[in-house]
């Protein structure tokens, strides 16, 4: 990795974690769906799958008011208490993290709940995303992967 890559992603992560919980499930909807599009479905399904199908079954099991809960719960964890145990979450490492927010967003506006349409993401949002203009679906699995290890 080149030194400006490592820049780029220490300054993305660091904007990322300041941001608030909704901000955070915002720019991560945003990227998934940039990429899902440019990363075929086997690079993604060769993941860990280590209890993330069910894990993502539970959520699309709740109503689309506690599933931004319990997403907020397992970005944050922190917060009100939902009917999601964060404690299978926490002991996923960042590939199996990656691989359940994948799935997530495969079924955004679908079985979980999407991005309103009228969404305009806040300043400090927008500053994360305005980062990712240029860059290839790699830097953005990296920031995904650095900042999904962390949560």
């Amino acid at each position: 990795m080149t030194s400006t890559n490592i820049d780029f992603t220490e300054v993305a992560v660091s904007k990322f974690q300041n941001l608030n919980a909704d901000d955070r499930l915002a720019v991560l909807a945003v990227l998934f769906s940039q990429i899902n599009e440019e990363i075929p479905a086997s690079a993604m399904n060769s993941l860990p799958n280590h209890g993330t199908a069910d894990l993502v079954a539970e959520i699309q099991n709740l109503s689309q008011p506690d599933q931004i809960l319990a997403l907020r719960k397992l970005q944050n964890q922190e917060g009100e208490e939902t009917t999601i145990s964060t404690d299978s979450y926490a002991s996923m490492d960042a590939e199996s993290k990656l691989a359940f927010w994948y799935q997530l967003g495969e079924n955004l506006g679908g079985s979980v709940v999407g991005i309103p349409q009228d969404y305009i993401p806040s300043e400090q949002a927008a500053e994360v995303l305005d980062l990712f203009e240029m860059n290839s679906s790699e830097q953005i699995m990296s920031f995904m992967q650095q900042v999904l290890s962390k949560a």
